[in-house]
């Protein structure tokens, strides 16, 4: 089959298209055949040395979409033909990819690829920081960095989907500011070297009770001066490169949270969990209420340059690979 093999760790260069042997599913997983695989940035840190991976050489991508083609022998032999949205074993940046039960979820026929595609990743991931990490209760106001990205624009949808009464997105130039607007948040040009925290109180009329932070550096600073008494700020991510610094006299005398969240870390470790945060964002998906922003669908061969364009930070939504 066709896959994309990473034999050394580097940038998108080191993606390389190959022939390799289609995967044999094990009792409990299933094999599919890919339609799109999504593009993650944890995608780019794994072919870079910085995200868990099973070992050398590798086939990156975390989740896809396609259809069960053959089952293990722990598994309902009826699944096949089944479409899926799946958290792939073994790289979803290949025609044919392996997931394992309580990792892959059926959706509709009729679902459109693309949706399907972009989904899993970033519906499990906002649901969980919102939910679990943040406990979103309804009235909140959310803040949410990189907002015009695959997670930052399924999290402005989600936050009012789940009762949010206002979500600031910052991004990082105004060419991505109408995106995050049409979505329903209010929009704030902050690149990371900015004094944005006062704009956004300005624009909320008050400090925000959640701030959703994938950037951390010297984000987080900024980040306390605008978090309300009893709020939580999370971090989910490390994309300026530092990791930035709370400090305790900061979070206790007002009863606020600095919390750390990671999905991927959920999925490893306790797989048994990721359906409940699944099945109620899926069926957000199939009913048109959250909707996944697309940048670009790319061949699979493609798939260098698909780096290079998440990595470039010009992209708004989630780039696809089919």
């Amino acid at each position: 089959m066709k896959a994309i093999l990473v034999q050394q760790h580097g940038g998108p260069e080191e993606l390389v298209p190959s022939d390799i042997a289609i995967p044999v599913p094990g009792k409990s997983q299933v094999l599919i055949r890919t339609i799109r695989a999504s593009v993650n940035f944890a995608d780019l840190m794994a072919v870079a040395g910085n995200y868990p991976v099973p070992s050398m050489p590798f086939v990156p991508g975390l989740d896809c979409y396609g259809e069960i083609v053959a089952v293990g022998a722990d598994v309902d032999a009826s699944r096949v033909g089944e479409k899926v949205v799946a958290f792939c074993d073994a790289g979803g940046y290949s025609e044919y990819s392996l997931a394992s039960e309580g990792l892959f979820f059926p959706v509709p026929d009729g679902i459109d690829p693309d949706q399907a595609g972009a989904a899993p990743l970033l519906l499990g991931t906002c649901y969980g920081l919102l939910t679990q990490a943040a406990k979103l209760s309804p009235g909140a106001t959310v803040a949410v960095h990189a907002a015009a990205g695959g997670i930052g624009t399924t999290a402005i949808q989600m936050a009012l989907t789940l009762g949010a009464s206002k979500v600031i997105g910052l991004v990082s130039s105004q060419a991505k500011a109408g995106v995050v607007e049409s979505l329903g948040a209010s929009a704030i040009v902050a690149p990371e070297t900015s004094n944005y925290a006062q704009q956004v109180i300005d624009v909320a009329g008050a400090p925000m009770d959640i701030i959703l932070n994938s950037v951390a550096g010297t984000t987080i600073a900024e980040d306390l001066e605008m978090l309300a008494p009893f709020g939580t700020l999370v971090t989910f991510g490390m994309a300026a490169g530092t990791p930035g610094v709370a400090y305790s006299n900061q979070l206790h005398s007002t009863s606020r949270t600095f919390a750390g969240y990671s999905f991927g870390n959920l999925r490893r470790n306790r797989p048994s969990e990721v359906a409940s945060l699944m099945l109620p964002t899926l069926e957000m998906l199939i009913s048109g209420r959250i909707k996944m922003v697309i940048d670009s669908v790319l061949d699979l061969d493609q798939a260098a340059n698909a780096h290079a364009r998440l990595a470039s930070r010009l992209s708004i939504g989630k780039i696809l690979l089919k």
